[in-house]
């Protein structure tokens, strides 16, 4: 099923906070040290608490319907961490402009991503947010974990979390304005509201990041 753009469901939510995580998948073990064993059973995915604002009934009420039309689970959407649209270096994205930044090499160590075409010097700063189109119509979405500058020749080699995927190739192309990651509503948990006199306040969902291609 084809992801939602960021137009057709983020854009149109009044969002007024949002809680941008990760859910790991881990199995942790105590030993008799003391000590704690942590083992990754799979890879992390990111997790959104979204909050809307109050608003007048109809504004609230499109809003949930908008919600329910992706029927749960069902179909997958864009969103954004609306306090990552920019590098924190380059606010408005005027700096970065229509430069095509690409994966430039992709190395075993899963945590370094090389890229290039990027304007002399740009800076990526540490919780900066990348997202990369990949292998079957998947996405990838990451956190700069280091900050680095690029090259005069516009390369840049900067650590991210989580680890990158294994499908990951030479040439793909990545956004810095405006990253966006793919998700689905957490089951049971969107609340459409409840309406007082001439308002509705208390709306809102979790979303957590969709992986797979279908």
């Amino acid at each position: 099923m084809a992801i939602l753009s960021l137009a057709t469901v983020f854009a149109r939510l009044p969002i007024a906070t949002v809680e941008w995580d990760i859910r790991r998948n881990d199995q942790l073990a105590g030993l008799g040290s003391g000590d704690v064993m942590q083992t990754e059973l799979a890879d992390p995915v990111w997790s959104a608490v979204v909050t809307l604002g109050r608003g007048l009934h109809d504004e609230l009420k499109q809003a949930a319907a908008l919600i329910r039309r992706l029927h749960g689970a069902k179909q997958p959407f864009f969103i954004c961490d609306p306090t990552s649209l920019y590098p924190q270096a380059d606010p408005k994205g005027l700096t970065l402009g229509a430069a095509a930044v690409t994966v430039r090499t992709v190395l075993a160590d899963r945590s370094i991503l090389k890229l290039q075409g990027l304007p002399a010097g740009y800076v990526l700063t540490l919780g900066d947010k990348v997202q990369i189109p990949y292998a079957g119509g998947r996405h990838a979405f990451h956190e700069v974990s280091e900050t680095a500058a690029a090259t005069a020749g516009g390369q840049v080699d900067v650590q991210v979390f989580p680890f990158l995927p294994f499908s990951l190739a030479v040439g793909l192309a990545v956004t810095l304005k405006q990253p966006a990651c793919p998700v689905i509503v957490d089951p049971a948990t969107h609340r459409p509201g409840t309406a007082r006199r001439s308002i509705t306040e208390g709306a809102g969902f979790t979303v957590i990041q969709k992986k797979s291609a279908s």
